[in-house]
């Protein structure tokens, strides 16, 4: 089915919007990956408040149990008032690290990406809890959506350059989780690349279709369950979110293929379903 849905503007002038997540205590927060900056929309407010001023290249953050965030960029880090530790830096044939989630354990995922001469050489890495880190995968192009399903048994991955979804069991040891890797879903039906993903109670994925204007929802099994239009053709990101997680905010951006005039936007409306709360972090680097 295609969805309707009446979309509802918070704000816009935003350059490329990412990285959104509602947690009930902070509400919506998301990034401006090309002007820099972490925001949010506290519950039932209107108004954005900054959380995390200047920094650029935030492709994902969750929320960290002791508090603050743990956000990409030029290296992974756990961010909290002026405290900041760093929990994995980029190695030399990486650019940065985009997206990143976590599990119901606490533990992060996250993908780099590979410097422009190096082609399919993003890795997609395991932060464990006492901060030791695994390589699961060496050839993303780039590494993008990232969420655990509400049973915390599957944990989903985007690749946009190849605009695959990938998904991998959630074991105890990482080279378990890396050997497990399969295909979800193959996205180039459309003429987008799949950038944020958010995964809903009942176990579907709804990801957002970068340059088709649109949400496509896949149950657990990979069958196509609904696509709902966007009101900007540069769809970047999406989160369940408000009372119940019945809200889904989707996120776009404004780029020199994708101007928009006004500029990337937060909108809200119904969700087709009840979202699964976001994880939080709770890796500590001992």
């Amino acid at each position: 089915m295609t969805g309707s849905n009446r979309f509802v503007a918070l704000r816009g002038g935003y350059g490329l919007t990412e990285a959104a997540r509602w947690y009930p205590e902070h509400g919506l927060v998301f990034s401006d990956m090309t002007r820099g900056g972490v925001y949010r929309f506290a519950p039932g407010s209107t108004e954005p408040e900054t959380v995390i001023a200047h920094r650029k290249a935030i492709g994902g953050l969750v929320a960290h149990v002791d508090g603050g965030f743990v956000i990409s960029g030029r290296n992974v880090a756990h961010k909290s008032g002026d405290a900041t530790v760093v929990l994995l830096e980029p190695r030399e044939d990486e650019f940065f690290f985009n997206d990143l989630g976590a599990d119901a354990r606490g533990r992060i995922f996250c993908g780099s990406m590979p410097r422009t001469e190096v082609r399919d050489a993003g890795r997609f890495y395991l932060i464990d809890l006492d901060g030791t880190v695994s390589v699961l995968t060496e050839d993303l192009r780039i590494a993008n959506g990232v969420h655990a399903d509400p049973s915390d048994t599957v944990l989903y991955s985007v690749d946009s350059g190849r605009c695959l979804v990938w998904q991998f069991a959630l074991a105890d040891a990482a080279a378990d989780i890396a050997a497990s890797r399969e295909l979800f879903v193959d996205t180039s039906e459309y003429d987008a690349v799949p950038d944020g993903l958010a995964v809903a109670a009942d176990g579907s994925v709804w990801v957002a279709m970068a340059g088709a204007g649109c949400v496509v929802g896949w149950s657990p099994a990979g069958e196509k369950i609904a696509e709902l239009a966007s009101p900007h053709a540069l769809t970047t990101t999406l989160a369940f979110g408000g009372t119940g997680l019945a809200e889904l905010y989707v996120l776009t951006g404004d780029n020199e293929d994708h101007p928009n005039p006004e500029g990337g936007t937060v909108f809200r409306t119904t969700a087709p379903t009840i979202g699964a709360p976001a994880p939080r972090a709770a890796v500590r680097r001992g």
